[in-house]
């Protein structure tokens, strides 16, 4: 885990002491992240480390809350927090003086839970109090503002998740560490008590199975509802990236639109000035065949004339102009296509030809693609589909994208399209190394990839299903292991329909 700007308060010895915190995360991660138990001396040394750093940066934060005037439910929240977290140590502590072992999976989670709920939450708000103190606001008038000014919905409702996630896992753990604790204990008198007990001893096995049953159905839910936090996070995540894209896209276009005009510009005018200057050379040379063979104005003009081979320019010029003038229509177009892919977060429906959108992203993403896959068309005349262009387009990009990185050198991508009833379809088929069955059934899945650590997110094929599934279309792949893959993406042509439903 990097050293993150979010992590930054903009106080001293606060951030100093989670930087600390971060780099004691690291440190012990890998032990940690192995799903092992870990041994009594490495669990205590790392829990000892964990009670000295809340003893001294707690220490620490509540004074400078305190010299700084906050506000006393402010103030007293954060106790609490930090009352919390000294618990939390001391329950984990309490489970290996009597169990010898900690669950390394465990500790690893309620640190990372710890370093989001604390450090990225609850220690921003109090150094922007702080702050609005120090500019002159009241304590309350300070508190306010400092809740008043989250940050984008999407990502408070990320951190809340994982705030409310770890409250949940902290009173789970409590729970369960107790219900240990009472086991335990009965344990211990059951060995002491006599035949009588046996039937209680009945009673509360039936009521620790219950309340294990419980536990594991709690635990479920824990863990779905932690995959639909990762899954959230991994769409912010592809959002965020596609909107930078789209901005960088806008960007370019408009920088490269000023230089093309004016460059049109003067090549139109180039164009009249050379036609103009043909027009003049024409007008000279009856002139100049008048004069004398030998004269000395002749001779030198028809030299000059030779030397400059007229002839040759006067035909070539115009080729050359007219060769720019189709580079500059070139990049015009490229222009177009980057400013139509520049509009990735457009929730407008709206009528549009799936053929050009598909041209459009091809466009956008030809440098990936020309240097191994030659591209073929068999695009139909297709009817206006009602959609979201801009999300379509980005289907089309991970397809193009994924049929490119599919063909190891050279290979070729053929574009389709057709309508059957009332349905639109696109298919992107490439010629590179297929898939077996059992990826097939994965590609869709979310951080799902084939690709080496670093160059694939498994975001690609999972957003492209989730864009089609919001229109109620499908989409589907047919492929052999070295035979190549086609996708098909079929959208109903009038667009999605209330209490319509789709499956891919």
């Amino acid at each position: 885990m990097d050293w993150s700007r979010h992590f930054v308060t903009g106080i001293a010895v606060v951030d100093s002491q989670h930087r600390g915190l971060v780099e004691l995360i690291n440190e012990v991660a890998p032990l940690l992240g192995g799903g092992d138990a870990l041994g009594a001396d490495t669990a205590r040394s790392v829990l000892d480390r964990l009670w000295e750093y809340a003893l001294t940066h707690f220490r620490d934060e509540e004074q400078i809350m305190r010299h700084g005037g906050l506000d006393p439910d402010e103030l007293a929240h954060h106790l609490r927090s930090h009352h919390g977290f000294v618990d939390e140590v001391k329950l984990m502590q309490r489970q290996l003086d009597a169990e010898g072992l900690c669950s390394g999976h465990d500790l690893l989670r309620f640190l990372a839970s710890w370093l989001t709920f604390h450090i990225l939450v609850e220690d921003q708000l109090m150094a922007r109090q702080l702050q609005l103190i120090g500019a002159g606001h009241s304590a309350a008038e300070a508190a306010r503002l400092a809740h008043e000014a989250k940050e984008d919905s999407a990502r408070a409702v990320l951190v809340d998740a994982l705030v409310e996630l770890f409250a949940v896992v902290s009173r789970r753990n409590k729970a369960l560490l107790g219900s240990n604790e009472r086991l335990r204990a009965t344990q211990a008198t059951l060995a002491e008590v006599n035949a009588n007990l046996e039937r209680q001893v009945a009673d509360r096995t039936r009521e620790l199975a219950g309340t294990n049953a419980e536990l594991l159905r709690e635990h479920d839910e824990l863990r779905d509802a932690l995959q639909a936090v990762e899954r959230s996070q991994g769409r912010l995540l592809q959002s965020e990236k596609m909107a930078a894209v789209g901005q960088l896209a806008a960007g370019v276009a408009h920088e490269i639109n000023n230089p093309i005009g004016f460059v049109s510009s003067n090549l139109g005018s180039l164009k009249l000035y050379v036609a103009r200057l043909q027009d003049l050379v024409d007008a000279a040379a009856p002139a100049l065949a008048a004069l004398p063979a030998d004269h000395p104005a002749r001779l030198a003009v028809e030299a000059a004339w030779q030397a400059a081979d007229v002839e040759f320019l006067r035909q070539d010029i115009p080729e050359l102009i007219g060769e720019s003038a189709d580079g500059l229509a070139r990049v015009r177009k490229i222009v177009a296509d980057l400013k139509d892919f520049s509009h990735v977060d457009a929730a407008e429906w709206q009528d549009a030809d799936l053929n050009h959108g598909l041209e459009s992203t091809l466009n956008v993403v030809w440098n990936e693609l020309k240097y191994k896959a030659k591209v073929l068309r068999e695009l139909a005349e297709l009817p206006a589909v009602r959609c979201l262009p801009a999300q379509l387009n980005q289907v089309f990009m991970n397809l193009l994208v994924n049929a490119g990185q599919a063909i190891a050198s050279r290979g070729t991508i053929t574009l389709r399209s057709g309508h059957q009833g009332d349905y639109a379809w696109v298919e992107v088929e490439d010629s590179g190394s297929g898939m077996s069955a059992a990826v097939q059934a994965r590609i869709f899945e979310h951080f799902y990839t084939t690709k080496p650590i670093g160059q694939g997110t498994g975001l690609g094929l999972a957003i492209a299903w989730e864009i089609v599934q919001r229109h109620q279309g499908t989409i589907s792949v047919d492929s052999q292991p070295g035979q190549g893959s086609c996708f098909r993406v079929s959208l109903p042509i009038a667009g999605p329909q209330p209490g319509g439903e789709a499956t891919s």
